[in-house]
């Protein structure tokens, strides 16, 4: 019989500056915006979001993600004026916050994320991906 469905890869840490995206500082009022990630010849997505507050203060605000379609092969939308997807999460003092979620290589052939946080709060960023293909039917 024919081997059928997704084949998922392993999780692996996305890239900003060329560096593995992994306990990333991300300061209050700061944005981190990853490398491209490229969806090509993908079926499916997913990713992983892991956020860290280490009791060093209240909470008082959110941390934006923001998903980052490619425009034309070298520019990016913005996380200001092009109305990029976007969501919410409360980052919880003194704990972690896991958040996963897909991204569709049907709508983006590649795309970068952006981290704003609005905290109150330093929060240590984690941002891994997989990626799945499904078999050619033999």
């Amino acid at each position: 019989m024919a081997e059928t469905g997704f084949n998922w890869g392993a999780y692996a840490a996305m890239q900003i500056g060329s560096s593995d995206w992994t306990a990333d500082a991300v300061a209050d009022n700061a944005t981190d915006t990853g490398d491209a990630t490229s969806l090509d010849g993908k079926a499916a997505c997913e990713v992983s979001l892991t956020l860290v507050e280490d009791n060093t203060g209240a909470i008082d605000g959110v941390m934006t993600v923001f998903v980052l379609g490619d425009i034309d092969g070298t520019n990016f939308e913005e996380t200001t004026n092009s109305g990029a997807w976007s969501f919410t999460i409360t980052p919880v003092q003194n704990d972690t916050v896991y958040k996963r979620f897909s991204i569709d290589p049907s709508a983006y052939g590649s795309f970068k994320l952006a981290l704003f946080n609005e905290s109150g709060q330093e929060i240590a960023a984690t941002v891994k991906y997989r990626t799945a293909t499904i078999p050619k039917a033999s």
